[in-house]
């Protein structure tokens, strides 16, 4: 590879990114035509395709629209005409210089252009790839641009995931699998089924928590009971296993953790003393064993990340490191809060919701996260693109 040509390149489009007169902002090149360049690459190896071509072609492809804007709408047709006249300044080959304008000229998928050479699929499979793999973004454009709700937003970035992965050729499709698998389980968060609750005690605490949270009363709004604890519930049964500790106990905090602030706001920020005397009352008003009933107090009052305390039995590690998966089960409501109810821009959002995670995952215990490490890693992944 010219090394030395790709290098000026890159610097002239860099440039041209960061001017004033791009009226589409900087994020073009921070988010969409540098990290489209190692996808590019990693697909001229697949296809048996020029690397060089490809990168030269990835880094040009969208030029003609941010030097200038009147040009956007067919900024293929613009941007082959000026990589070919950018190249001929630098002497680039000829029919290497044809070869890249095509991969520009015929790189949009929304107008299914013919394509007749490795380098022209490489270059319009990267252009749909990074959208797919970007799924920050995708969260940005459900909530902060479309202005969707968590329910209708899962829908959009399902639709429009699929939407991208059609248009993808199938030899790029078979390598990039895994990460489109990953995207779409991300960007939809919880979709697992409901526990099925052993005892009437569970369903009764079960039905009066989702009740509380239908309530008029509840600041949180139903997404707490649908996106937070429902799913939560097997995720603390499956760690319970883990932990050794009493699956029981683990299922009753896990409805009750967070009753307190959801039925009176005023208690919120310190939910888990309260909420430990609610539990209390509750299990006292049924019988509960009076063992039993303050461990389930002392793993709500445990329960938070934000608030450190000793844990000393396994069911308290337990229901904090549920409550710690939980989150990170959820991006679309971590990303509603930052997008929607905070109104943070695309960069201050993303960081926010990267670094609760992180908050979180140093908190669990070691058995949650050896558990868990493929998940925490994959969301890393997505979140540092």
């Amino acid at each position: 590879m010219n090394t030395a040509l790709v290098n000026v390149i890159t610097e002239l489009v860099e440039h041209a990114c960061a001017s004033e007169k791009n009226k589409i902002g900087y994020e073009i090149w921070k988010y969409h035509i540098k990290p489209m360049v190692p996808i590019a690459q990693e697909l001229a190896t697949i296809h048996k395709a020029d690397e060089e071509i490809v990168t030269l072609a990835v880094l040009l492809h969208d030029l003609a629209g941010i030097e200038d804007f009147s040009k956007r709408k067919q900024h293929h047709i613009f941007g082959a005409e000026r990589a070919k006249e950018i190249l001929a300044g630098y002497q680039y080959p000829s029919d290497k210089t044809e070869l890249v304008a095509k991969s520009i000229l015929n790189h949009r998928a929304d107008l299914n252009l013919p394509k007749n050479s490795p380098e022209e699929y490489c270059v319009a499979d990267a252009d749909m790839l990074i959208n797919i793999v970007d799924v920050p973004s995708l969260f940005y454009d459900s909530y902060h641009q479309e202005h969707l709700g968590i329910a209708e937003g899962k829908t959009w970035r399902q639709s429009t995931l699929q939407l991208y992965w059609e248009h993808v050729n199938p030899v790029s499709q078979a390598q990039f699998l895994d990460r489109f698998t990953l995207a779409k389980r991300l960007s939809q968060g919880n979709e697992s089924e409901n526990y099925s609750f052993e005892t009437d005690l569970e369903r009764s605490f079960a039905d009066l928590v989702e009740k509380a949270c239908l309530s008029e009363r509840n600041a949180y709004g139903y997404g707490i009971w649908k996106n937070h604890i429902a799913p939560m519930v097997a995720i603390a049964n499956e760690l319970a296993q883990l932990h050794s500790a009493d699956s029981e106990v683990i299922r009753i905090a896990t409805l009750l953790h967070d009753l307190a602030g959801i039925e009176d706001h005023s208690k919120a920020e310190n939910h888990h003393i309260h909420g430990a005397e609610r539990a209390r009352l509750l299990l006292g008003e049924v019988g509960y064993p009076s063992e039993k009933t303050e461990l389930v107090a002392q793993c709500i009052l445990h329960h938070r990340g934000s608030v450190l305390m000793s844990k000393e039995t396994a069911e308290e590690e337990c229901l904090a490191d549920a409550d710690a998966v939980a989150h990170m089960s959820d991006l679309p409501s971590l990303f509603f809060v930052a997008y929607e109810k905070q109104g943070m821009g695309f960069e201050e959002g993303k960081h926010w919701v990267l670094q609760k995670i992180q908050r979180d995952w140093q908190k669990m215990s070691k058995i949650a996260r050896e558990r868990y490490s493929d998940q925490y890693n994959g969301i890393l992944n997505i979140c540092n693109l």
